[in-house]
């Protein structure tokens, strides 16, 4: 981009028009109720927003709307710990025995190390977060015994799985260390220093804030309907914390992140370069036309997603925001839908890399099955209450799956004339893949983002 500042100026306006217009026509296509994106390429930031803050308000989507971060609250989790690690005050290769007294003798103590939680390997089976019990009544007392009777299902360091419980105890390991909450951490070294002014989802801790509501699509009547916004507890608070922000504010950490601005001075060029790097492999999953795309790896924070994209996805209940970057280009990007829609998120996400690359995101190679399906069939265990039947009929697999509170789900895949394995169902956002242990050898499966292990 050229040092020009007019030029700089029309290829800014420019950019807005472009974006604005498409955004508008997504929202209209969709029925998406709201939609609010901010874009820093290369020091020039533009925002653009279409629909409302709820599909029964008039009030509409701007910049100062915040949406409820969720899982990007990971990503905050690893930049405090990885400031820790680089002020030497700990360790990732650190048992958690260490900081963590109540714990020190047993299985998850000796074994599980910090970087285990930083990059979703730690391997035991996890909890159901959709068990109200768990979302909004879980206690240190509680995840304690639970790791210490939980069964491992895969060795620690060799399988990704997206466990919310890891960066919870990241949280309380860091709080040992620093004698600070999580929250309070992220206010004195990531949103002070940047000028960030975070809400709340509880209404009870909420300013004035201009929140977007949640909502779901009900399929019975092909609508979307508001839905409740309810924060997960103060345990989740360092992996699924009830926090809210605009979207210009999350664009502010997005591009310290990928290297665009200039770190505040409370963190240091080499954490924010820790969170970045990569270190465990994600198998391939494969799912129905709008499924959730799943990333390549992950490392100690951030996710590489196709295009060679760094970044963290955030859903609550009734919202999804993602945040991207591409620190090769200098492109910063982050959005936030008032309505649980993962599929129309990534395709903006990768819709507007691929424009401003001049360019489509590619997709991740994809690798032929290397056995035949019959031996996939088996029954497979992921976190508490869940498990996944396979049956080989005929030519294709079935893949049932069962939880305490839902109705089965049935993903019915085949393989293609290339030898890959793809779903043939309309399984909405689900994806599925198989994959063998890198330790073991033994068949596992992926759903999603999350492992499970064959008995």
């Amino acid at each position: 981009m050229s040092g020009n500042l007019p030029e700089q100026q029309n290829f800014q306006k420019t950019l807005q028009v472009h974006i604005q217009t498409l955004v508008r026509k997504i929202r209209k296509d969709t029925g998406i109720p709201g939609i609010c994106l901010a874009l820093n390429a290369g020091g020039q930031q533009i925002t653009a927003k279409a629909g409302t803050l709820a599909i029964d308000s008039q009030t509409e989507i701007n910049e100062d709307t915040h949406f409820q971060m969720g899982c990007i609250s990971k990503l905050l989790t690893a930049l405090v710990a990885a400031e820790l690690i680089e002020a030497g005050k700990c360790d990732p290769d650190d048992p958690i025995e260490k900081y963590l007294e109540e714990l020190r003798g047993t299985e998850r103590g000796k074994n599980l190390a910090i970087w285990h939680l930083l990059s979703h390997t730690s391997g035991y089976r996890g909890i159901n977060i959709s068990d109200p019990g768990s979302a909004w009544y879980y206690s240190w007392p509680k995840c304690v015994d639970f790791l210490k009777t939980t069964p491992q299902l895969f060795k620690p360091g060799y399988v990704f799985s997206y466990e919310h419980t890891e960066y919870a105890i990241l949280a309380g390991i860091i709080k040992r260390i620093t004698g600070s909450d999580i929250l309070d951490l992220y206010r004195e070294m990531i949103f002070q220093p940047l000028g960030i002014a975070a809400g709340a989802v509880d209404v009870k801790k909420r300013l004035d804030e201009n929140y977007a509501a949640d909502h779901t699509f009900n399929r019975n009547v092909m609508k979307f309907e508001k839905a409740r916004s309810v924060p997960f507890g103060d345990f989740w608070n360092g992996s699924l914390s009830g926090i809210t922000m605009n979207m210009r504010d999350l664009l502010r950490i997005a591009s310290v992140i990928c290297g665009i601005s200039r770190a505040p001075s409370a963190m240091s060029e080499k954490a924010i370069k820790f969170t970045r790097k990569q270190v465990v492999k994600l198998p391939q999953t494969y799912g129905s036309a709008r499924h959730e795309q799943i990333p390549g790896s992950f490392g100690a924070g951030c996710a590489l997603y196709r295009g060679w994209l760094l970044g963290h996805n955030g859903s609550a209940r009734g919202q999804s925001c993602g945040l991207r970057f591409d620190p090769q280009n200098n492109i910063a990007m982050v959005i936030g839908i008032n309505a649980w829609q993962p599929f129309f998120r990534d395709s903006i996400i990768n819709g507007i890399f691929g424009m401003l690359r001049g360019k489509p995101i590619p997709p991740f190679p994809e690798e032929p099955l290397e056995s035949s399906p019959g031996d996939l069939a088996g029954i497979y265990i992921g976190p508490q209450d869940c498990t996944i039947v396979v049956a080989c009929e005929g030519e294709q697999l079935v893949c049932t799956l069962h939880d305490r509170d839902s109705l089965a789900v049935r993903i019915l895949m085949r393989q293609d004339e290339n030898g890959v394995l793809r779903v043939v169902s309309d399984t909405q956002h689900y994806s599925l893949g198989f994959f063998r242990e890198p330790d073991s050898g033994a068949y596992a499966l992926m759903l999603g983002m999350i492992a499970f292990r064959r008995l």
